[in-house]
This record gives structure tokens, sequence and C-alpha cells, in this order.
């Protein structure tokens, strides 16, 4: 199997909401269905294999809100996920000299395709560390009707996990600016207040 490929399998339960115990139906923002929107992202994050924040947002909200950052923390963002992304693709090449053709092609079979899935999931983008061993962890997927998005090329991946350690150490790539923003939506669609406790949304980085 390629290590590079695109999978679209049903939504699995670790991206499904822990309070109704089903897949999420409607945008955090707008409320709108999230199968009307061409895309749509999840964002879980867990302590203790436990959710304590979950939200998922179509497309033209999430667009909004990342509109609202400063151009300073999306220029950091974005170089920063890229030489992530370049660095776990590295993995995928084959060990020679000179230019190589990388194929990035749907995948049929259903075990290679869930394999890509796994794959993305259980180790943190970051440092490789395995969920498994990991306390705290966030999750981002990307989805499109009932379906996740598995998807690995050389500049991107869903879905992805990312741990504590890893998440922190990316706080300095946020201005205060994009910080005050992410502070007012999680006021304004969440009960607990910034600050309030480590686990409270506004207590690490904003939405991937």
């Amino acid at each position: 199997m390629s290590f590079f490929g695109i999978f679209f399998a049903p939504v699995p339960k670790l991206f499904w909401s822990e309070y109704s115990g089903e897949p999420f139906f409607n945008c955090i923002d707008c409320d709108v269905p999230l199968i009307e929107s061409n895309v749509y992202v999840i964002q879980k994050r867990y302590v203790a294999g436990e959710a304590v924040f979950e939200m998922a947002m179509c497309e033209r909200c999430r667009d909004k809100l990342t509109q609202e950052y400063s151009e300073e923390t999306r220029g950091n963002i974005t170089a920063y996920m890229k030489k992530q992304f370049q660095k776990s693709a590295a993995a995928g090449l084959d060990d020679v000299e000179g230019t190589q053709i990388i194929e990035v092609r749907e995948i049929e079979e259903p075990e290679d395709g869930e394999a890509l899935l796994q794959r993305c999931i259980e180790h943190c983008l970051v440092c490789g560390t395995e969920r498994s061993k990991c306390h705290r962890y966030s999750l981002a997927g990307l989805c499109r009707d009932n379906e996740i998005v598995a998807q690995v090329t050389p500049i991107s991946q869903t879905p992805l996990m990312v741990c504590e350690k890893c998440e922190m150490g990316m706080a300095d790539l946020v201005s205060q600016q994009t910080r005050d923003s992410w502070d007012r939506f999680v006021e304004e669609h969440f009960d607990c207040p910034p600050g309030v406790e480590v686990d409270s949304p506004s207590s690490y980085p904003m939405a991937f």
C-alpha cells in the first residue's frame, strides 16, 4: 500500500458527539445542518480518554472565524503545519536521491484505507507519540456528508492528532489578537468562561 492516498469512510465514533452519543448534525455557529456544507470540521479534545471539548463547524463559519485571526497567526500556523506535513511525508518517500514522483490516489481497498485512517489518528503529527500514551490530546478531522476524509499527501493530512505537549508548543505562534478572537468565540458558544480551568477550551491554542 502506498504511504499517500485519500479514503472516504463513515465518520468513526471517535469523532461523534460525546454529549449526544451520535454523529454531529449541526454547525456550532450557524446551526445549519452540516450535510448542507461542502465540507465541515470536527474538533475534539480528550483528557484521560474522556472528551472534554467538542465542536463541529461548517466550512463557511470556519472560514469566517479564521479570517478574524491576525495575519501573523495565519502565516505562522500555515508555515508550521506545512513543515509538519513535509516531515510526515518524508517517512513515506523511498530512500533514494533525486526527484520522486508522488501519486495521491483514492484508495479502493477498505483495509488499506482503514490503515491510512488509523495512521493519521494514532500518532501525534508533530512528535509521533502514540495516542494511547497521551494523557491529553486533540483531534481534528475534515468531513463531507456522513464521511470522514482520510488523506495523506506531501502537503496535507487529515484527520490529525496533536498531543498536549506539542499543542502547547504551538502557543507561541498565536498572537494576542487571535487569542482574543478565540476567547470571544468560546464565551459565545460554551458554558465555561475563558481560563477557568486547565481543560477549558481556551486553555490551549484555537481550532485547527
